[in-house]
């Protein structure tokens, strides 16, 4: 019998791709929640895991052990992925609307994230080594881009080193500080709050004029067990809504143009009017007259 000294050539990674990260079982079930709400909602796109126990679900294309222990993984999946451009979710952030742009945004930069909605609270006002104006908000770590360059994995690095040195409860602290002195020269790009939307109930007062969310970020789903369960679903989001704010969701995923919707009538003629400015304050001016 003649050996087979055939080469095995692994298939090159794709470009883009979604990273989950989770330690423990209960972080585990919802990360498989989480990936197959975004399965459902972009189902071509890579999904990998990144975790402390092996695991076989076929909603992963990888699953990857983690190296090191702790409670925050994300630095370490997001500087191992074999993406070239990762979008990198926390296991409580339910998917709603696909973001191909998202990724388009990271060609052109190299790390992109949203401000943390809760600018006052405890944790956004945690000082790690100095002081940080205010101004300069925390970036929410839920959701993250990144794309791989020098810069970045320096950068990410940096941020699991520090912070394990550090003994720090919280990352987002620190990532701010990181990226308030951006010593590696990352192109940064900050997000609207549509791609890491924290605080739902804003959804009641939303116009259709705005963009629909594309990330619920419900931290509410890893303080209580029973939406760990069943991990082969993905999230009922109308579970996860009060019907005031499922309705409001629909509506503004329905009529955003920037998935796709078509412009209604009212919209149509306001986009005509805004061709000829003259035309345009005239009927601006006979509106006002009359209301």
């Amino acid at each position: 019998m003649t050996e087979d000294r055939t080469l095995q050539v692994e298939d090159p990674a794709p470009a883009r791709g979604f990273v989950l990260a989770a330690t423990g079982e209960g972080y585990r079930k919802l990360a498989r929640r989480a990936a197959r709400t975004v399965r459902s909602v972009m189902p071509d796109i890579a999904i990998d895991l990144f975790t402390d126990s092996p695991l076989d679900d076929p909603v992963f294309d990888r699953v990857h052990l983690l190296e090191a222990g702790g409670p925050r993984p994300k630095m370490e999946a997001l500087r191992r992925s074999r993406f070239e451009r990762t979008v990198y979710l926390d296991c409580d952030v339910v998917m709603v609307a696909p973001v191909p742009e998202l990724f388009e945004v990271l060609k052109e930069t190299e790390f992109a994230g949203a401000h943390e909605l809760y600018g006052s609270s405890p944790v956004h006002l945690q000082k790690v080594r100095r002081e940080i104006p205010h101004a300069f908000r925390q970036v929410n770590s839920g959701v993250l881009g990144v794309r791989k360059t020098p810069r970045t994995e320096a950068f990410l690095q940096r941020w699991q080193d520090d912070f394990v040195a550090l003994k720090l409860m919280f990352d987002q602290p620190l990532l701010r500080e990181l990226l308030y002195e951006n010593r590696d020269g990352m192109r940064v790009v900050i997000l609207p709050m549509e791609y890491n939307q924290m605080h739902p109930a804003t959804l009641r007062v939303s116009s259709n004029r705005m963009m629909a969310p594309r990330f619920l970020h419900l931290t509410r789903l890893h303080e209580d067990d029973s939406h760990q369960e069943p991990v082969d679903q993905p999230f009922d989001v109308a579970a996860l809504l009060t019907p005031p704010m499922r309705d409001k969701l629909n509506s503004l995923i329905r009529t955003d143009r920037t998935l796709g919707a078509a412009r209604d009538f009212r919209t149509y003629v306001g986009d005509t009017f805004r061709k000829a400015p003259f035309v345009y304050r005239l009927a601006r001016k006979v509106r006002r007259f009359f209301t």
